[in-house]
């Protein structure tokens, strides 16, 4: 076996992650009511020039800290709108950069093979690869949170100079200006566990240093303080009831292994490789300096998160590249002692399973999740044209309504359609769940239906009143 993998093998590994992360990136529109939430306040902070307080249906939302924004507002500024492409970009430059990162670590510190394989193994990864498509937080994070890590981790390991423990905590500030001090677990508490197994002077050195954790304070709680500073601090108090105590110890507690059943899903079929001598492979890496930090910085985020009542795949992300450099180092351990024929098919397998995913989002994405999207086309020319009439939603509606229709759409309970029609009797009225026989029938139209609505049973019905049923098309 060559020491090094041809270099044919890392041209295409990196083509194909390309492909992964950013073929049609633009081409389908927004998936999940969760990408609308991260464009609305784009599309808010585009229009007004508003960077500090980030809006959502024409309220204030500050449930996240605003850095995602900013990226996607400046991508939107360069492309000249705010559209699919500029507000899904960050994400999939976030992913490219988390795996040339942990390429380069594993070819620094495990080999040249392992690094190879480590690539691979992220780019063929169901939810790494999903989130590097989407308009979401998450992909931001783990880039931030990773690189944060592997340069302290350079500092410490390698006796790198102090800039790179600075940049790690610049890194740490940015990860908290993405999703707040939740990046904290995945950095700070597990170098804490590191320095406490491994007892190394210079670890404690990284954790205690007084100008990084100003930096880290600066850049992190900047926005926080601006904000407290306009809005006094009090406005904080929902925000850590509904995205802390609720999820920490809400009452919809799910089973602890769900994580666990996760990794494996999303790292089939490298997940197996659990079950390939796995005392012989403890034995081993318990002792070995280079992998012990990994495996810390894996196993500290999922105890804690396994804790929490409230749990989805997407809040462990940003261990994921540490995931991945754990089965790199394995698949190179069973390159250096497979025969020849295994070698090859180790080699065929780690171009195989990115190749799949490659394929996947050129050609299969966008049917496969047609049924969600198929209405906002028709809906968006439908909403462009009815702009002279106001227009609400019973009870609730998904934030793709409101990103598509470009105008904040207040939702209304039954004594607030009751007010509206009292005070505004011209409106129109959309409603996308079935509870909606008793307003229908006291509509004076019904204007249109798109169906499927984001869902293959949903349909948003448009109800008339008043005048705005002359001033729009009537099915």
């Amino acid at each position: 076996m060559t020491t090094q993998p041809p270099r044919l093998l890392l041209w295409l590994t990196l083509l194909l992650g390309i492909v992964c992360f950013f073929w049609g990136l633009g081409a389908i529109p927004l998936l999940s009511y969760n990408e609308a939430r991260r464009a609305i306040p784009t599309q808010v902070m585009f229009a007004s020039g508003d960077w500090l307080l980030p809006q959502l249906n024409g309220e204030l939302y500050i449930a996240k800290p605003p850095l995602l924004y900013w990226l996607t507002t400046t991508t939107s500024h360069l492309f000249g709108q705010v559209n699919e492409w500029s507000v899904r970009l960050p994400s999939a430059l976030a992913a490219l950069a988390t795996v040339f990162a942990a390429y380069r670590y594993a070819l620094r510190r495990i080999g040249p093979w392992a690094a190879l394989f480590t690539a691979q193994v992220m780019i063929a990864n169901a939810t790494f690869a999903l989130f590097a498509r989407r308009a979401e937080i998450e992909m931001l994070l783990t880039a931030l949170c990773f690189g944060a890590l592997l340069a302290a981790l350079h500092y410490i390991q390698e006796h790198a100079g102090r800039r790179w423990l600075l940049l790690s905590y610049f890194l740490l500030g940015l990860a908290v200006l993405a999703k707040g001090p939740l990046a904290l677990l995945f950095v700070t508490l597990p170098l804490i566990a590191y320095a406490l197994i491994q007892r190394e002077t210079r670890a404690w050195q990284a954790l205690r240093d007084p100008a990084g954790w100003a930096i880290l304070l600066l850049v992190g709680g900047s926005w926080f303080l601006a904000v407290s500073m306009q809005l006094g601090f009090d406005i904080w108090q929902a925000t850590l009831q509904r995205d802390i105590v609720n999820k920490v110890s809400g009452s919809d507690a799910k089973p602890f292994y769900n994580y666990f059943l996760w990794l494996l899903a999303d790292f089939f079929p490298a997940s197996l490789l659990l079950f390939i001598a796995p005392f012989a492979t403890w034995k081993r890496w318990k002792i070995d300096r280079k992998i012990i930090a990994p495996l810390v910085a894996i196993l500290v985020p999922l105890l804690i998160f396994t804790a929490f009542s409230n749990k989805h795949a997407k809040y462990l992300l940003p261990a994921y590249p540490l995931v991945a450099l754990v089965f790199g180092k394995r698949l190179g351990e069973l390159m250096e002692s497979a025969r020849p024929a295994w070698r090859n098919v180790l080699v065929t397998l780690g171009l195989l399973m990115p190749l799949g995913y490659a394929g996947f989002y050129t050609f299969a994405e966008a049917r496969v999740f047609n049924y969600r999207y198929t209405a906002l086309p028709p809906f968006t020319q439908w909403a462009d044209s009815t702009r002279t009439s106001p227009l609400y939603a019973y009870e609730h509606i998904d934030e793709r309504a409101i990103y598509y229709a470009n105008r904040a759409i207040p939702e209304l309970d039954k004594a607030g359609l009751e007010k509206i029609r009292a005070s505004t009797p011209d409106f129109l009225l959309l409603i996308e769940h079935k509870k909606s026989d008793a307003v229908t029938q006291q509509a004076d139209c019904k204007v249109r239906e798109f169906k499927p609505w984001l869902d293959r049973r949903t349909t948003l019905t448009v109800l008339g009143f008043g005048n705005a049923c002359a001033s729009a098309s009537v099915d």
